[in-house]
């Protein structure tokens, strides 16, 4: 695994999940490999959102007001890129892995455990049970396609 200072979040992200170690805080999935980063799962999901004009907390509030999910929120980080992710644990918990759908192509159990399989053929074992996966997963699509056509109805022209 290759040991980078800073990552930054794109449509390429896979998933983040947080593990200390003394060379690494956080191990990130990505369609061009894996890597560690002293960088924390939270750094890495706020400055997504501020490099979009954002913060986590203001994201996360937003979808708060908007939907009932009050534990384990997921998070619109971009419209525009359709860069979203969802937490299996609670976000505060330590070992929390953050998942971005985008990638998914199915949730299984593999030897009695729950895991992620993604498009590229990455396995991610889940912190997680299979039902929390997928209604996190419902959760998120649900997120972003309300806030993408709520961008689309402001956008229309009236006539």
């Amino acid at each position: 695994m290759e040991i980078i200072e800073n990552y930054k979040i794109t449509a390429n992200t896979m998933a983040l999940t947080e593990e200390y170690h003394q060379n690494y805080n956080s191990i990130i999935y990505d369609r061009n490999g894996v890597y560690g980063t002293k960088q924390t799962v939270r750094s890495l999901l706020d400055k997504a959102c501020m490099d979009r004009i954002s913060t986590y907390d203001g994201r996360i509030t937003a979808v708060r007001k908007l939907f009932p999910y009050r534990k384990k929120t997921p998070l619109v980080i971009c419209l525009h890129e359709r860069i979203s992710a969802f937490p299996t644990t609670s976000p505060d918990a330590y070992g929390c892995s953050w998942i971005f759908p985008q990638h998914i192509h199915m949730g299984v159990m593999k030897d009695g455990k729950p895991v992620a399989f993604f498009k590229n053929g990455t396995e991610l074992p889940l912190t997680c049970s299979l039902h929390v996966f997928n209604r996190q997963r419902e959760r998120t699509a649900n997120c972003l396609n309300y806030f993408q056509s709520n961008l689309e109805s402001i956008a229309l022209p009236l006539t």
